[in-house]
């Protein structure tokens, strides 16, 4: 290359640096940066790089995704041992980390890393979020200046200061705005292959937040194009659905496995009815106008109305508030307007709120960041025309409403002997200031101020100080008031715990251990197996086998303290807790930097895997008494009653009267009985599990694994059928020797894979299709072939 060649790409390149640099997305992400800093550093520097907050952060996200790091390098992405009982990997993590591209990025660390980790990328999440939200605000305003401000509101809104406990929902709230974006570009200007890649990533990302982001779609495509020219916009609907399809389809590879495990989950089952799908109760309907008039408050620790919440009801636009968006909406008709008065509607309406989340009972407002992206568009057009907007009767109505919400949750009596809804005063005075701050701060912007010379810097200077200041003080006040979760603590009793607790326990394979509620998924942090944890993403035949015996469970395994059976029907063989017990066999302890860890053995374990005598139909053991089930379960193995006939010839009815009996006189035979023909050995692998189990005659052998349909099991080679039993397994044997191996294939993923190369292909095709001009090739057929 000689002088003037390199000259040119010298300058070609400063040209090309100079220009990046100078680009706006690049001062969003700047601003951003800065913005989140404020927020994360104080906390990041003052525990010496850690970042924790409370409860489930603390106790889901670090466990979660210290597992996945693991699980994903290992190679270990089928079957999981360290999610309660067992579950499908691919499914229970797809909502949490599997589709986020921000955990793949955490990869580059070790999983014990991830407490360091996670409080940068919580300040790339908001950066992402910034930059896509100024992608898609920018269309709608002439001068990018007002985006930049769009931009920070949405990324700082609300909704992710109140959901900082949910480190995965941030995930969805940095690249929600591409799909917007990429609906657009489709439905105006017919640009082809944006909607399909933003709804593959989104359905990837987050496959539930997904579904409600197509129930938001469609109020979008109704209110903003459909009521504006329904003749011109219908004809758009067939692109719209294909790229849709062809979107979800490049997504199937975890969407279509996710979404098989998750019908199985019976908190999908629970429905509105009656009144109850009409109207919220008045404390509902308070928090809500509450979640737009005043910033945040603390999920676990609210100030005022609900003690604790949630609901992720947060939609504060730092600063401004409502303020903007109501000047738009007095300032005439438009889509925005129509498209706010739909999402008030629904908000207001369980049943209409509910299709968000397919329906479930139970309230959510975990699609607050949707709307709260148009208030942040509608807030940066409002700012661009606020000459010509009424912008001082939007004002006063804000603080009128503020001021009346204020006094009536301050001094209105909440009930016979609480005296107001507010149960913390300092911290909701400090919201209610914040609030009013903003509100005073935005008059001086708006209307008093709003042709200053240096209008730009100093609303841009403001936002930024609003939005990380607001986030500064919710994480400040969680670090406040539980202090004793401080980082080094969460480091301590969750992340050296696990660490611990793998050097000291046995490399045996053939037992799982127990946490009590002091140590929520520290088998996940020590890959161990366990049977419980904190978590709602786990197997569905986990949820059936707590629901019959009387204790359903919801988000953590609650076993029952009474059940002791439970203990070795599910080869529990130690028990981790930070209190000393009194009367159990101390195994080890040791202290773990915070406080003393005690892991004590159960000397009664059965290993994973043995027979059983005796059967009884669930139509029968529906009708014993809770106290007598556990019993039962260590006695006979509770099968359908369709599989009676399949097991007749190798087990016997338990008689009524072994059905009430739980003596310890009894329990100590049928452990006995069980131990006798337990496994000899059991090995789990990347695929599966075998056993070695030797019967005295043909029979049954039970696992206490969760059924599954991704199972199918071998005995001495010969392919055999898994009976669900009671939501576990339990496959033929025959006697003496037996070799068993079951092996796990996530269902869905090869239908999932499949379809996912079927519809890269369709939509490379479908791209490119104008550049291969196939319909001016067809026409040229005719005339060569004269």
């Amino acid at each position: 290359m000689n002088e003037q060649d390199k000259e040119y790409v010298m300058v070609t390149t400063f040209v090309f640096v100079k220009k990046i640099f100078r680009s706006a997305y690049v001062k969003v992400f700047v601003l951003c940066l800065i913005t989140s800093g404020i927020m994360f550093l104080p906390s990041i520097i003052a525990n010496k790089g850690l970042f924790t907050l409370v409860g489930d952060f603390n106790y889901q996200q670090i466990p979660f995704n210290m597992l996945s790091n693991r699980a994903i390098k290992s190679g270990d992405w089928f079957w999981n041992w360290s999610t309660d009982l067992g579950s499908n990997f691919i499914a229970s993590y797809s909502f949490y980390t599997l589709g986020s591209p921000f955990f793949w990025l955490s990869l580059l660390f070790p999983p014990s890393a991830f407490p360091y980790v996670i409080g940068p990328m919580y300040m790339l999440k908001y950066c992402v979020a910034g930059m896509t939200a100024f992608g898609y605000v920018r269309r709608h305003v002439s001068d990018e200046r007002y985006a930049v401000i769009g931009a920070l509101l949405y990324a700082f809104s609300g909704f992710t200061t109140v959901n900082l406990m949910f480190n995965h929902f941030h995930d969805v709230v940095a690249l929600f705005p591409l799909l917007m974006a990429g609906f657009d570009r489709l439905v105006l200007e017919r640009k082809k292959g944006w909607f399909a890649a933003a709804v593959a990533l989104n359905a990837t990302l987050n496959f539930f937040f997904f579904i409600g982001e197509i129930v938001f779609l469609l109020l979008y495509y109704l209110l903003r194009f459909i009521a504006e020219d329904w003749r011109r916009y219908l004809r758009r609907l067939p692109h719209v659905i294909w790229e849709g399809v062809l979107g979800i389809g490049m997504a199937s590879v975890i969407f279509v496995p996710a979404i098989l495990f998750t019908l199985q989950n019976p908190r999908l089952d629970s429905f509105l009815y009656g009144p109850n799908a009409l109207v919220f109760s008045g404390s509902r309907y308070l928090e809500i106008i509450k979640a737009f008039l005043m910033p945040a408050d603390l999920m676990p620790h609210q100030s005022a109305i609900y003690a604790s919440d949630f609901t992720s009801s947060g939609a504060y636009l730092p600063l401004f508030g409502p303020v903007l968006v109501l000047a738009m909406m007095f300032g005439g008709r438009n889509w925005m307007r129509r498209l706010m008065i739909g999402c008030c509607i629904v908000a207001a309406v369980p049943i209409l709120n509910s299709l968000f989340y397919v329906l479930n009972a139970s309230y959510y407002a975990r699609w607050f960041y949707m709307p709260t992206l148009i208030m942040a568009l509608m807030s940066a057009v409002a700012l661009e025309r606020r000459e010509s907007l009424p912008m001082k009767k939007s004002l006063l109505i804000c603080a009128s409403a503020l001021a009346a919400l204020a006094g009536f949750l301050l001094f209105y009596p909440w009930s016979a002997t609480q005296r107001s809804a507010v149960f913390h005063y300092d911290q909701f005075l400090f919201y209610l200031t914040a609030a009013a701050a903003g509100l005073g701060a935005a008059y001086f912007l708006v209307w008093r101020f709003r042709q200053a010379k240096h209008w730009h810097a100093a609303a841009l200077i403001l936002t930024v100080i609003f939005c990380g200041g607001l986030g500064f003080f919710n994480i400040f006040a969680t670090h406040s008031i539980y202090d004793y979760q401080n980082g080094q603590a969460i480091q301590d009793t969750v992340v050296k715990t696990g660490q611990e607790l793998k050097r000291r326990l046995p490399k045996a394979e053939n037992y799982r251990i127990g946490i009590s509620d002091d140590g929520w998924n520290l088998a996940m942090v020590a890959g161990l197996p366990t049977v419980n944890s904190f978590t709602s993403m786990v197997n569905g035949s986990i949820f059936k086998f707590y629901a019959s015996i009387g204790s359903p469970r919801g988000v953590k395994t609650i076993i029952p303290p009474d059940a002791s059976a439970l203990k070795p029907l599910l080869s529990e063989r130690f028990f981790v807790s930070t209190a000393k017990l009194i009367n159990k066999p101390l195994y080890t302890q040791f202290n773990n930097g915070t406080n003393m860890v005690y892991v004590y053995e159960n000397k009664e374990m059965l290993p994973i895997g043995f027979t059983y005598d005796y059967y009884v139909p669930e139509s029968k053991f529906r009708h014993i008494s809770d106290e007598y089930k556990p019993s039962v379960l260590l006695r006979a193995v509770v099968i359908k009653d369709s599989d009676v006939p399949r097991v007749k010839n190798y087990l016997v009815p338990l008689p009524d009267s072994q059905m009430f009996t739980n003596s310890k006189g009894d329990y100590r035979q049928d452990l006995n009985e069980r131990a006798k023909e337990a496994s000899l050995s059991f090995q789990r692998d990347r695929n599966g599990f075998s056993a070695e189990i030797q019967a005295n005659t043909d029979k049954y052998a039970f696992f206490s694994v969760p059924y599954d349909q991704g199972w199918s099991a071998t005995v001495n080679g010969r392919s055999v059928r898994i009976l669900n039993a009671d939501g576990m397994m339990i496959v033929p044997v025959a006697e003496g020797a037996n070799h068993i191996r079951f092996n796990y294939q996530t269902p869905g993923l090869t239908s999932g894979i499949v379809i996912a190369l079927l519809s890269i292909a369709g939509f490379a095709v479908y791209l490119f299709s104008e550049r291969l001009n196939f319909p001016q090739r067809m026409r040229r057929m005719p005339e060569l072939s004269k």
